[in-house]
């Protein structure tokens, strides 16, 4: 699979459903092999298989919008050393069947992440290029 916005996602942002500056958003450190993504019907955390989250991270801060470009804070996070080879962003709902996906990624720098036997501190940097996290 290659790096994407979600089907559902694009819709949300069309529409208002999706608002980075109004919503809170978190990352899912996910295992491909236990997720079959489906880019185009996927729409919320809970078609996601529990057993394919490695890990949830904090809210993500200091998000910001400039001329149709995403970007935030690097993200440093206690990992508990599973292995994942995906990162998804979602929208912080109450729930799994009410937070939207947003963004899926699985070609970046570090990864796949092989894992380690112990907890270890990962950071999570967002590109530093013209379009950032995310470039409309």
């Amino acid at each position: 699979m290659a790096n994407l916005v979600y089907g559902k996602a694009k819709t949300g942002l069309l529409t208002g459903l999706i608002n980075t500056s109004a919503s809170q958003y978190a990352l899912l450190l996910v295992d491909k092999s236990l997720y079959t993504i489906n880019a185009v019907s996927d729409e919320f955390v809970s078609n996601i298989p529990a057993l394919a989250i490695k890990a949830r991270t904090e809210n993500i801060s200091g998000i910001t919008v400039s001329n149709g470009v995403l970007d935030a804070n690097d993200l440093t996070i206690l990992h508990n050393g599973a292995a994942f080879d995906a990162i998804i962003c979602y929208q912080v709902g109450s729930t799994d069947a009410n937070s939207r996906l947003f963004f899926y990624i699985d070609s970046s720098t570090g990864l796949p992440y092989e894992g380690s036997n112990s907890s270890s501190s990962i950071t999570i940097v967002w590109s530093n290029t013209v379009s950032k996290i995310l470039s409309l």
